[in-house]
Protein backbone atom coordinates (compact mmCIF):
# COMPACT_ATOMS: atom_id res chain seq x y z
CA UNK A 1 0.00 0.00 0.00
CA UNK A 2 2.06 2.91 -1.25
CA UNK A 3 1.29 6.85 -1.65
CA UNK A 4 -0.97 7.45 -4.92
CA UNK A 5 -0.82 3.81 -5.84
CA UNK A 6 -1.03 0.26 -4.72
CA UNK A 7 1.71 -1.95 -5.80
CA UNK A 8 -1.08 -3.81 -7.58
CA UNK A 9 -2.00 -0.83 -9.48
CA UNK A 10 2.32 -0.84 -10.38
CA UNK A 11 1.74 -4.46 -11.72
CA UNK A 12 -1.43 -3.75 -14.01
CA UNK A 13 0.28 -0.82 -15.45
CA UNK A 14 3.45 -2.12 -16.28
CA UNK A 15 2.57 -5.57 -17.07
CA UNK A 16 3.04 -6.49 -20.94
CA UNK A 17 1.30 -9.69 -21.83
CA UNK A 18 3.93 -10.13 -24.51
CA UNK A 19 6.49 -11.15 -22.19
CA UNK A 20 6.95 -13.32 -19.79
CA UNK A 21 7.94 -11.57 -16.78
CA UNK A 22 7.30 -12.95 -13.99
CA UNK A 23 5.81 -10.94 -10.53
CA UNK A 24 6.14 -12.02 -7.33
CA UNK A 25 4.01 -9.97 -4.49
CA UNK A 26 5.01 -9.40 -1.46
CA UNK A 27 2.71 -8.00 1.38
CA UNK A 28 2.08 -7.88 4.96
CA UNK A 29 -1.55 -7.54 4.47
CA UNK A 30 -4.27 -10.37 4.09
CA UNK A 31 -7.28 -9.10 2.10
CA UNK A 32 -9.05 -11.91 0.33
CA UNK A 33 -10.34 -9.53 -2.61
CA UNK A 34 -6.22 -8.17 -3.49
CA UNK A 35 -5.14 -11.63 -3.44
CA UNK A 36 -7.97 -12.62 -6.11
CA UNK A 37 -7.10 -9.15 -8.18
CA UNK A 38 -3.53 -10.22 -8.12
CA UNK A 39 -4.10 -13.55 -9.74
CA UNK A 40 -6.37 -12.25 -12.39
CA UNK A 41 -3.66 -9.42 -12.93
CA UNK A 42 -0.80 -11.73 -13.70
CA UNK A 43 1.07 -12.05 -10.37
CA UNK A 44 2.58 -15.07 -10.63
CA UNK A 45 3.41 -16.17 -6.35
CA UNK A 46 2.55 -14.58 -3.36
CA UNK A 47 4.22 -14.43 -0.28
CA UNK A 48 2.87 -12.91 3.17
CA UNK A 49 5.26 -11.13 5.99
CA UNK A 50 6.91 -12.51 7.56
CA UNK A 51 9.02 -15.12 4.79
CA UNK A 52 11.95 -16.50 5.68
CA UNK A 53 15.05 -16.78 2.66
CA UNK A 54 14.16 -20.18 1.56
CA UNK A 55 10.48 -19.33 0.43
CA UNK A 56 11.87 -16.45 -1.78
CA UNK A 57 14.41 -18.83 -3.13
CA UNK A 58 12.18 -21.09 -3.65
CA UNK A 59 9.49 -18.93 -5.57
CA UNK A 60 12.16 -17.40 -8.02
CA UNK A 61 13.34 -21.07 -8.84
CA UNK A 62 9.57 -22.18 -9.38
CA UNK A 63 9.50 -19.01 -11.68
CA UNK A 64 12.73 -19.31 -13.57
CA UNK A 65 11.77 -23.24 -14.52
CA UNK A 66 8.46 -21.69 -15.56
CA UNK A 67 9.91 -18.73 -17.78
CA UNK A 68 12.23 -21.20 -19.47
CA UNK A 69 9.59 -23.66 -20.33
CA UNK A 70 7.05 -21.23 -21.91
CA UNK A 71 10.05 -19.76 -24.03
CA UNK A 72 11.19 -23.75 -25.06
CA UNK A 73 7.15 -23.63 -25.49
CA UNK A 74 7.22 -20.77 -27.79
CA UNK A 75 10.26 -21.53 -29.61
CA UNK A 76 8.18 -25.06 -30.41
CA UNK A 77 5.29 -23.17 -31.35
CA UNK A 78 7.56 -21.08 -34.12
CA UNK A 79 9.34 -24.23 -34.99
CA UNK A 80 5.91 -25.89 -35.67
CA UNK A 81 4.70 -23.20 -37.68
CA UNK A 82 7.76 -22.87 -40.44
CA UNK A 83 7.74 -26.63 -40.49
CA UNK A 84 4.01 -26.88 -41.04
CA UNK A 85 4.72 -23.88 -43.84
CA UNK A 86 7.22 -26.07 -45.57
CA UNK A 87 5.41 -29.36 -45.33
CA UNK A 88 2.25 -27.50 -47.01
CA UNK A 89 4.56 -26.30 -49.89
CA UNK A 90 5.92 -29.83 -50.05
CA UNK A 91 2.82 -31.40 -50.56
CA UNK A 92 1.66 -28.26 -53.29
CA UNK A 93 5.09 -29.36 -54.86
CA UNK A 94 4.44 -33.02 -55.17
CA UNK A 95 3.34 -33.47 -58.85
CA UNK A 96 6.36 -31.26 -59.78
CA UNK A 97 9.06 -33.38 -57.76
CA UNK A 98 7.31 -36.66 -59.59
CA UNK A 99 8.56 -35.48 -62.37
CA UNK A 100 11.67 -35.43 -61.98
CA UNK A 101 12.20 -38.90 -60.25
CA UNK A 102 15.67 -40.32 -60.42
CA UNK A 103 14.97 -42.60 -63.32
CA UNK A 104 18.01 -44.29 -65.29
CA UNK A 105 19.63 -47.49 -65.84
CA UNK A 106 23.07 -45.84 -67.15
CA UNK A 107 26.67 -46.67 -65.66
CA UNK A 108 27.14 -42.70 -64.79
CA UNK A 109 23.59 -42.66 -63.05
CA UNK A 110 24.29 -46.06 -60.89
CA UNK A 111 27.90 -44.50 -60.14
CA UNK A 112 26.30 -41.30 -59.21
CA UNK A 113 23.35 -42.92 -56.69
CA UNK A 114 26.55 -45.09 -55.40
CA UNK A 115 28.28 -42.06 -54.10
CA UNK A 116 24.63 -41.03 -52.68
CA UNK A 117 23.93 -43.94 -50.66
CA UNK A 118 27.30 -43.05 -49.36
CA UNK A 119 27.19 -39.48 -48.47
CA UNK A 120 23.52 -40.67 -47.03
CA UNK A 121 25.32 -43.36 -44.40
CA UNK A 122 28.21 -40.82 -43.21
CA UNK A 123 25.94 -37.43 -43.14
CA UNK A 124 28.84 -35.67 -44.85
CA UNK A 125 28.38 -31.99 -46.05
CA UNK A 126 28.38 -32.28 -49.81
CA UNK A 127 28.01 -29.78 -53.20
CA UNK A 128 26.15 -31.16 -56.02
CA UNK A 129 27.31 -29.95 -59.09
CA UNK A 130 25.87 -29.95 -62.48
CA UNK A 131 23.65 -28.31 -65.58
CA UNK A 132 20.48 -26.59 -64.76
CA UNK A 133 17.40 -29.31 -65.05
CA UNK A 134 19.99 -32.42 -64.21
CA UNK A 135 18.04 -33.32 -60.59
CA UNK A 136 19.76 -31.72 -58.37
CA UNK A 137 17.24 -31.46 -55.86
CA UNK A 138 15.72 -34.85 -56.33
CA UNK A 139 19.39 -36.05 -55.48
CA UNK A 140 19.51 -34.09 -52.49
CA UNK A 141 16.00 -35.61 -51.64
CA UNK A 142 16.98 -39.31 -52.31
CA UNK A 143 20.54 -38.45 -49.76
CA UNK A 144 17.72 -37.46 -47.49
CA UNK A 145 15.59 -40.02 -47.90
CA UNK A 146 18.05 -43.30 -47.95
CA UNK A 147 20.07 -41.89 -44.67
CA UNK A 148 20.17 -41.74 -41.24
CA UNK A 149 18.83 -37.85 -40.69
CA UNK A 150 15.58 -39.09 -43.30
CA UNK A 151 13.14 -38.89 -39.84
CA UNK A 152 14.34 -35.32 -39.46
CA UNK A 153 13.07 -32.18 -42.25
CA UNK A 154 14.49 -31.67 -45.61
CA UNK A 155 14.51 -28.15 -46.08
CA UNK A 156 15.16 -26.87 -49.08
CA UNK A 157 16.55 -23.35 -49.76
CA UNK A 158 16.86 -21.08 -53.28
CA UNK A 159 19.33 -18.93 -52.44
CA UNK A 160 19.04 -17.22 -55.59
CA UNK A 161 15.98 -15.78 -53.90
CA UNK A 162 17.77 -14.81 -50.86
CA UNK A 163 17.92 -10.72 -51.20
CA UNK A 164 20.78 -9.19 -48.24
CA UNK A 165 17.99 -8.42 -46.54
CA UNK A 166 16.05 -11.69 -45.87
CA UNK A 167 19.19 -13.48 -46.08
CA UNK A 168 19.89 -13.88 -42.05
CA UNK A 169 16.01 -13.57 -41.12
CA UNK A 170 14.92 -16.66 -43.02
CA UNK A 171 17.99 -18.13 -42.77
CA UNK A 172 18.92 -17.85 -39.12
CA UNK A 173 15.52 -16.25 -37.65
CA UNK A 174 14.43 -13.62 -35.78
CA UNK A 175 12.78 -12.11 -32.45
CA UNK A 176 9.80 -10.08 -32.32
CA UNK A 177 10.58 -6.20 -33.01
CA UNK A 178 13.73 -7.33 -34.12
CA UNK A 179 12.66 -4.52 -36.98
CA UNK A 180 9.71 -3.03 -39.10
CA UNK A 181 6.82 -5.61 -39.40
CA UNK A 182 8.29 -8.34 -36.71
CA UNK A 183 4.69 -8.79 -34.77
CA UNK A 184 6.38 -11.76 -33.93
CA UNK A 185 9.38 -14.18 -33.42
CA UNK A 186 10.20 -16.76 -36.31
CA UNK A 187 12.31 -20.11 -36.34
CA UNK A 188 14.77 -19.79 -38.96
CA UNK A 189 15.31 -22.31 -41.72
CA UNK A 190 18.58 -23.40 -39.85
CA UNK A 191 16.57 -24.28 -36.43
CA UNK A 192 13.60 -26.00 -39.02
CA UNK A 193 16.21 -28.38 -40.28
CA UNK A 194 17.88 -29.52 -36.89
CA UNK A 195 18.78 -32.97 -37.11
CA UNK A 196 17.72 -33.12 -41.01
CA UNK A 197 19.40 -31.44 -44.17
CA UNK A 198 19.55 -27.96 -45.26
CA UNK A 199 19.65 -28.06 -48.95
CA UNK A 200 21.00 -24.82 -50.18
CA UNK A 201 20.10 -24.80 -54.33
CA UNK A 202 22.20 -22.86 -56.43
CA UNK A 203 24.84 -21.61 -53.69
CA UNK A 204 27.06 -19.67 -56.26
CA UNK A 205 23.93 -17.03 -56.52
CA UNK A 206 24.37 -15.88 -52.53
CA UNK A 207 26.55 -12.65 -52.80
CA UNK A 208 30.28 -12.81 -51.28
CA UNK A 209 29.43 -11.05 -47.98
CA UNK A 210 26.86 -13.26 -46.81
CA UNK A 211 28.66 -16.44 -47.67
CA UNK A 212 31.32 -15.14 -44.85
CA UNK A 213 28.04 -15.15 -42.37
CA UNK A 214 26.97 -18.52 -43.53
CA UNK A 215 30.80 -19.49 -43.09
CA UNK A 216 30.54 -18.62 -39.43
CA UNK A 217 27.24 -20.50 -38.88
CA UNK A 218 28.78 -23.71 -40.57
CA UNK A 219 31.75 -23.54 -38.54
CA UNK A 220 30.79 -22.99 -35.02
CA UNK A 221 27.13 -25.03 -35.74
CA UNK A 222 25.24 -22.26 -33.53
CA UNK A 223 23.02 -19.53 -35.04
CA UNK A 224 21.70 -16.25 -33.49
CA UNK A 225 18.50 -15.43 -34.26
CA UNK A 226 18.17 -11.60 -35.64
CA UNK A 227 17.50 -9.14 -32.63
CA UNK A 228 18.28 -11.89 -30.37
CA UNK A 229 20.85 -12.78 -27.66
CA UNK A 230 20.79 -16.39 -26.84
CA UNK A 231 22.91 -18.60 -29.55
CA UNK A 232 21.16 -21.84 -30.74
CA UNK A 233 22.86 -25.25 -31.37
CA UNK A 234 22.36 -26.49 -34.77
CA UNK A 235 22.86 -30.37 -35.86
CA UNK A 236 22.31 -30.20 -39.65
CA UNK A 237 23.97 -31.68 -43.14
CA UNK A 238 24.34 -29.30 -45.49
CA UNK A 239 24.07 -30.50 -48.91
CA UNK A 240 24.59 -27.70 -51.78
CA UNK A 241 24.65 -27.07 -55.31
CA UNK A 242 25.60 -25.26 -58.18
CA UNK A 243 25.07 -25.22 -62.01
CA UNK A 244 28.73 -23.28 -62.63
CA UNK A 245 32.01 -24.79 -63.34
CA UNK A 246 33.05 -24.96 -59.45
CA UNK A 247 36.87 -24.30 -60.83
CA UNK A 248 35.54 -20.64 -62.69
CA UNK A 249 33.97 -20.37 -59.67
CA UNK A 250 36.27 -20.38 -57.52
CA UNK A 251 38.73 -18.01 -59.78
CA UNK A 252 36.33 -15.30 -60.50
CA UNK A 253 35.18 -15.25 -56.85
CA UNK A 254 31.60 -15.97 -57.01
CA UNK A 255 32.41 -18.85 -54.89
CA UNK A 256 34.64 -17.99 -51.38
CA UNK A 257 37.20 -20.93 -51.08
CA UNK A 258 36.74 -21.01 -47.19
CA UNK A 259 33.30 -21.98 -47.72
CA UNK A 260 33.60 -24.67 -50.78
CA UNK A 261 36.05 -26.65 -48.30
CA UNK A 262 34.06 -26.66 -45.74
CA UNK A 263 30.48 -27.59 -47.83
CA UNK A 264 32.39 -29.63 -50.56
CA UNK A 265 33.71 -32.15 -48.05
CA UNK A 266 32.63 -34.75 -51.22
CA UNK A 267 30.99 -33.31 -54.43
CA UNK A 268 29.05 -35.30 -56.97
CA UNK A 269 28.98 -34.56 -60.57
CA UNK A 270 25.33 -35.27 -62.01
CA UNK A 271 26.01 -35.63 -65.77
CA UNK A 272 23.95 -34.22 -68.25
CA UNK A 273 21.37 -35.97 -69.71
CA UNK A 274 22.73 -35.90 -73.44
CA UNK A 275 25.79 -38.12 -71.73
CA UNK A 276 22.95 -40.77 -70.30
CA UNK A 277 21.74 -41.90 -73.54
CA UNK A 278 20.81 -44.82 -72.38
CA UNK A 279 18.16 -43.91 -70.35
CA UNK A 280 16.22 -41.50 -72.14
CA UNK A 281 13.62 -44.39 -73.35
CA UNK A 282 12.69 -45.12 -69.52
CA UNK A 283 12.47 -41.63 -68.83
CA UNK A 284 10.40 -41.08 -71.87
CA UNK A 285 8.22 -43.52 -70.92
CA UNK A 286 7.82 -42.45 -67.27
CA UNK A 287 7.37 -38.72 -68.08
CA UNK A 288 4.75 -40.21 -70.92
CA UNK A 289 2.57 -42.49 -68.42
CA UNK A 290 2.98 -39.57 -65.76
CA UNK A 291 1.18 -36.93 -68.26
CA UNK A 292 -1.05 -39.13 -69.47
CA UNK A 293 -2.58 -39.83 -65.92
CA UNK A 294 -1.96 -36.11 -65.43
CA UNK A 295 -4.51 -35.06 -67.92
CA UNK A 296 -6.46 -38.49 -67.65
CA UNK A 297 -6.82 -39.05 -71.68
CA UNK A 298 -5.04 -41.74 -73.18
CA UNK A 299 -2.58 -40.02 -75.55
CA UNK A 300 -1.33 -40.88 -78.63
CA UNK A 301 1.81 -43.34 -78.77
CA UNK A 302 4.68 -41.12 -79.66
CA UNK A 303 5.25 -42.17 -83.31
CA UNK A 304 8.45 -43.20 -84.86
CA UNK A 305 9.62 -39.49 -85.57
CA UNK A 306 9.75 -37.96 -82.60
CA UNK A 307 11.52 -41.43 -80.69
CA UNK A 308 14.02 -40.42 -83.34
CA UNK A 309 13.99 -36.80 -82.63
CA UNK A 310 14.56 -37.49 -79.01
CA UNK A 311 17.05 -39.83 -79.29
CA UNK A 312 19.15 -37.79 -81.42
CA UNK A 313 18.91 -34.52 -79.61
CA UNK A 314 21.16 -32.89 -76.87
CA UNK A 315 18.70 -31.86 -74.94
CA UNK A 316 20.70 -28.60 -73.44
CA UNK A 317 18.15 -28.27 -70.86
CA UNK A 318 18.04 -31.70 -69.82
CA UNK A 319 15.57 -33.61 -68.29
CA UNK A 320 13.42 -30.86 -67.06
CA UNK A 321 13.19 -29.83 -70.78
CA UNK A 322 12.86 -33.87 -71.70
CA UNK A 323 9.66 -33.55 -69.56
CA UNK A 324 8.29 -30.49 -71.02
CA UNK A 325 8.93 -31.81 -74.25
CA UNK A 326 6.64 -35.01 -73.43
CA UNK A 327 4.19 -33.07 -71.79
CA UNK A 328 3.76 -30.82 -74.60
CA UNK A 329 2.98 -33.93 -77.19
CA UNK A 330 0.50 -35.07 -74.50
CA UNK A 331 -1.85 -31.81 -74.66
CA UNK A 332 -1.57 -31.63 -78.29
CA UNK A 333 -0.49 -34.59 -80.41
CA UNK A 334 1.41 -32.48 -82.91
CA UNK A 335 5.06 -33.77 -84.18
CA UNK A 336 6.32 -30.54 -86.12
CA UNK A 337 4.63 -27.85 -83.85
CA UNK A 338 6.69 -29.31 -80.94
CA UNK A 339 9.99 -29.54 -82.72
CA UNK A 340 9.62 -26.39 -83.66
CA UNK A 341 9.08 -25.37 -79.93
CA UNK A 342 11.96 -27.29 -78.78
CA UNK A 343 14.07 -25.13 -81.15
CA UNK A 344 12.39 -21.88 -80.60
CA UNK A 345 12.39 -22.22 -76.78
CA UNK A 346 15.47 -24.26 -75.91
CA UNK A 347 18.58 -24.86 -78.25
CA UNK A 348 19.07 -21.31 -79.94
CA UNK A 349 19.02 -17.61 -81.05
CA UNK A 350 15.92 -16.85 -83.55
CA UNK A 351 16.38 -13.72 -84.32
CA UNK A 352 14.98 -13.55 -87.43
CA UNK A 353 11.69 -14.84 -85.52
CA UNK A 354 10.50 -17.45 -88.51
CA UNK A 355 12.05 -20.02 -86.98
CA UNK A 356 12.52 -23.21 -88.78
CA UNK A 357 9.63 -25.80 -90.13
CA UNK A 358 10.28 -29.47 -90.42
CA UNK A 359 8.38 -31.70 -92.52
CA UNK A 360 9.13 -35.86 -92.05
CA UNK A 361 9.26 -37.61 -95.39
CA UNK A 362 9.71 -41.37 -94.52
CA UNK A 363 11.47 -40.72 -91.21
CA UNK A 364 14.16 -38.48 -93.10
CA UNK A 365 16.12 -36.08 -90.70
CA UNK A 366 18.16 -34.06 -93.13
CA UNK A 367 16.29 -30.84 -92.38
CA UNK A 368 16.72 -31.25 -88.19
CA UNK A 369 20.26 -32.13 -89.04
CA UNK A 370 20.59 -28.89 -91.07
CA UNK A 371 18.83 -26.82 -88.44
CA UNK A 372 21.66 -28.27 -85.67
CA UNK A 373 24.26 -26.60 -88.14
CA UNK A 374 23.19 -23.61 -88.19
CA UNK A 375 22.60 -22.91 -85.01
CA UNK A 376 26.20 -24.04 -84.18
CA UNK A 377 27.86 -21.72 -86.98
CA UNK A 378 25.18 -18.91 -86.14
CA UNK A 379 27.07 -19.47 -82.24
CA UNK A 380 30.39 -19.85 -84.03
CA UNK A 381 29.97 -16.29 -85.59
CA UNK A 382 28.94 -15.03 -82.43
CA UNK A 383 32.00 -15.50 -80.32
CA UNK A 384 34.19 -15.23 -83.57
CA UNK A 385 34.87 -18.96 -83.97
CA UNK A 386 35.63 -19.80 -80.07
CA UNK A 387 33.94 -23.37 -79.71
CA UNK A 388 34.16 -23.28 -75.97
CA UNK A 389 31.81 -20.07 -75.57
CA UNK A 390 29.88 -21.03 -78.56
CA UNK A 391 29.19 -24.48 -76.81
CA UNK A 392 28.29 -22.81 -73.70
CA UNK A 393 25.73 -20.30 -75.17
CA UNK A 394 23.88 -23.62 -76.88
CA UNK A 395 24.19 -25.90 -73.51
CA UNK A 396 26.49 -28.17 -75.24
CA UNK A 397 29.69 -29.72 -74.67
CA UNK A 398 32.71 -28.99 -76.73
CA UNK A 399 32.90 -32.37 -78.14
CA UNK A 400 29.07 -32.80 -79.39
CA UNK A 401 29.88 -28.82 -81.01
CA UNK A 402 32.76 -30.61 -82.77
CA UNK A 403 30.81 -33.67 -83.98
CA UNK A 404 27.83 -32.01 -84.79
CA UNK A 405 30.30 -29.75 -87.25
CA UNK A 406 31.77 -33.26 -88.79
CA UNK A 407 28.02 -34.24 -89.93
CA UNK A 408 28.13 -31.10 -92.06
Amino acid sequence: KLPGMSGLEIIERSKNYNKLTKYILITGYSEEEAFIKATRIGVDEILKKPYNEYELQQSVSRLLKLKKLQEENIKFRERLQTENQILKEQIEKKFEEDKYLIIGDSASLKNVLMQAATIAKHSVDTLIAGETGTGKELLARYIHRTGKRSRYPFVPVNCAALTPSLFESELFGFEKGAFTNALHSKAGLFEIADKGILFLDEITEIPLELQAKLLRVVEEKKIKRVGGTKEINIDVQILSSTNRDIEKALKNSVLREDIFHRLANSIIYLPPLRERRGDLELLTNHFFNLYSKLFDKKCKPLPVQILRFIEESEWPGNIRQLSHFIKNWCLFENKDSLINGFYQNGCGDFSNGKGFSFKFLKGDFSELQSAKIWLVEKALAKFNGNKAKAAEYLGITVPGLIKMLKKK
